[in-house]
């Protein structure tokens, strides 16, 4: 696992997220990857965990042999893990790694602050394509859809691009892109579509992508309860280590 920094490595920083509906998988989101040392967190939109609603999470995971299934909620099972959210809309959790995954994440030097967007600037959003349900035995091709900062409220912390989110995408990241460098920065996480209508029937209404700034993720992955699950996950690879079972880790 490496930093992502460049466009030739922002896809396996972005994870499908769906639940198994007997042999079918369905999409529910996506998310992002982040290195908060020594873990890698996975973090998405709060209205994707509530989507999965009583069924377990799983991702579609890059792997040296090609993109893989990985259930995670039992992964969060086997590690005592939870969920952490945020009140601006955010959800995360670590994701253990395993040597066969190729996966990216996004250190913090590699994100852009809220301070430092402005209008104009160029950005993009990244998704997995969805025709018909997406079947449990083959991943979805992962696409871009490019647009620009349109407005930004560093009190909230809300990004609006034109940059749009895909269909069934919710907690994507948004990119902050070069087209000189080649070079991307995570500046948001997508919670979804704004449409934006005219009073004038007849005029087409415009749709921005709704993010909230990567600030608030990496606030996230810092608080206390961040801290419990990190806890959590250092008792359980020690366990497994001596081949024990893992006690409950104190917050």
């Amino acid at each position: 696992m490496t930093d992502a920094a460049s466009t030739s490595e922002w896809r396996n920083a972005f994870l499908p997220i769906g639940v198994r509906i007997g042999e079918r998988w369905e999409p529910r989101g996506g998310g992002v990857l982040l290195l908060e040392r020594p873990f890698v967190w996975l973090v998405t939109a709060r209205a994707v965990v509530t989507g999965c609603a009583d069924a377990s999470p799983s991702v579609w995971v890059p792997r040296s042999t090609g993109h893989g299934l990985l259930d995670l909620g039992q992964t969060m099972r086997d590690f005592g893990l939870e969920w952490v959210h945020h009140p601006a809309g955010l959800s995360a959790t670590i994701l253990p790694l395993n040597p066969s995954f190729s996966v990216k994440a996004f250190g913090e030097g590699q994100c852009a602050r809220v301070r430092d967007l402005q209008p104009l600037q160029p950005t993009a959003t990244i998704g997995a394509l969805y025709g018909t349900e997406l079947a449990a035995e083959q991943a979805a091709l992962i696409a871009a859809c490019d647009g620009i900062v349109s407005s930004v409220n560093p009190r909230s912390g809300e990004i609006l691009s034109t940059a749009p989110l895909l269909s069934r995408n919710a907690g994507a990241p948004l990119l902050l892109t070069s087209p000189h460098s080649g070079q991307v920065a995570l500046c948001g996480i997508v919670l979804g579509n704004l449409l934006a209508a005219e009073t004038d029937p007849r005029a087409m209404p415009v749709r921005f992508s709704r993010a909230i700034c990567v600030d608030a993720a990496l606030e996230l992955l810092r608080s206390e309860a961040a801290k419990a699950q990190q806890q959590r996950a250092t008792a359980a690879t020690e366990a497994a280590r001596r081949g024990t079972p893992p006690t409950e880790a104190q917050p």
